[in-house]
């Protein structure tokens, strides 16, 4: 067993030393790879201009990266571009790795030193230096200069973090030593995109101590953890946000009364051609105004465009109530709701379409959760037909939307028992 922990480790080793090597040689490559690489021309300026450090720089950094001459004479061609010009950072650092890629530790140690105190704001130095300073276990020089570079730099921060969790795997060191507040927005981004919600929540809850949470972050979170089947979490966030409900009914803004925000736990309203969908402030069961559904007839319309996410309890009974009215709907195929869990779709309940005209109408649908379904999606739905008379046309309203939870026996008695 010891035996295969060491191998593990070996191999661990050997892949972070891979990943380092490629970054600085990707690095230095970046800089070699210019006009300049001409080595014959670059041999001649250097003659009739003796005295220019950046020829000697280059020319050391052409032989440094692609190995032509002994590294020797690489070295004294840095080392006289340093003595021509003390303040060249790039020469200090090619000096650097060349003393780390001949196993010379604290010769290199002093020179990253060197270019940290030259070059403390040059950024592309800085995130050298990093990477130098990791290859040669100076991990704290590597942590300060990987959190400026994260700060000052939003083009380098995803990097940044692939880099971090790739060599330390460290959630608490990265958050902790890396990551400044101006960063943490883009932070979350990616951890949302790496697919790691444990990894989110100190990095959130930082964010609302810190002040830098935003409506956009906001709502990519939630609708992040709600597909990561974290609706209790969302929800969560969404009512520090923006408020409970103010009944019993678990649908948010069920009457239509705010404009929906798209996003969430609001109304997700859709386009899909031959429904047009908008508010009516003439016709409504309650309040100020209805949603209204007008259908052209020159469409067989699969309809799914008007739904909501609601967090709900696993293995509980719940009962949606809406009232419809409608004018004119054709087709055996009219205006239903539907009802399944989110994400998993392991349930989903009906209600009998409404077709024809018909006055305000109370539609309700029973239906008992899954043991394992925490969030539903209810959904205002038409489904396709197949018969002939396919073309649906007509309007339909919608309003006072509520899903309420049933009180049953069974609950009760769990209630009173602490279960």
């Amino acid at each position: 067993m010891k035996r295969v922990r060491k191998e593990k480790g070996y191999l661990v080793l050997l892949a972070l030393s891979l990943f380092l090597i490629e970054e600085t040689v990707r690095i230095g490559l970046s800089s070699v790879l210019f006009v300049e690489r001409d080595i014959d021309s670059m041999k001649k300026s250097l003659v009739l201009n003796p005295g220019d450090a950046e020829i000697s720089f280059r020319l050391a950094r052409v032989y440094h990266m692609l190995m032509l001459v002994d590294e020797k004479k690489a070295e004294a061609l840095y080392v006289k571009s340093l003595e021509l010009n003390p303040l060249l950072s790039s020469s200090w650092l090619g000096l650097a790795e060349l003393f780390t890629d001949n196993g010379e530790r604290l010769k290199a140690l002093t020179v990253l030193n060197r270019v940290e105190e030259l070059a403390p704001l040059y950024i592309a130095r800085l995130w050298e230096t990093s990477i130098l300073a990791l290859r040669l276990g100076a991990q704290s020089m590597a942590i300060k200069n990987l959190r400026i570079v994260a700060k000052v730099d939003p083009q380098r921060r995803m990097r940044v973090f692939d880099v971090c969790w790739q060599l330390f795997n460290d959630p608490d060191l990265i958050l902790n030593e890396v990551i400044a507040d101006e960063v943490l927005p883009d932070y979350l981004r990616y951890l949302i995109t790496r697919n790691k919600p444990e990894d989110t929540f100190p990095v959130w809850k930082r964010m609302e101590k810190s002040g830098m949470v935003s409506d956009d972050i906001a709502f990519n979170y939630i609708e992040f953890l709600i597909r990561k089947d974290r609706s209790a979490e969302a929800f969560s966030i969404w009512d520090e946000l923006f408020g409970g409900s103010k009944n019993d009914s678990l649908f948010w803004n069920g009457g239509f009364e705010n404009e929906p925000l798209g996003r969430g736990f609001d109304w997700q309203i859709g386009k899909v051609d031959g429904v047009s969908i908008d508010f009516d402030w003439r016709k409504k069961f309650k309040g100020t105004k209805s949603l209204r559904l007008e259908f052209d007839g020159k469409h067989n319309v699969d309809f799914s465009h008007v739904s909501q996410v609601i967090p709900i309890e696993p293995d509980r009974d719940y009962l949606l109530t809406s009232y419809i009215a409608t004018q004119g709907i054709t087709t055996r195929n009219g205006i239903s709701w539907d009802v399944y869990c989110y994400p998993k779709g392991n349930m989903t309940k009906s209600t009998e379409p409404l077709t024809e005209t018909t006055d305000w109408k109370r539609v309700e649908l029973p239906f008992h959760t899954p043991s394992d379904c925490k969030s539903v999606v209810v959904r205002l739905r038409r489904y396709k037909s197949e018969k002939l008379d396919r073309y649906i046309s007509g309007t339909a309203w919608v309003d006072d939307v509520k899903l309420l939870k049933v009180e049953t026996n069974t609950n009760a008695e769990s209630r009173e028992k602490g279960i």
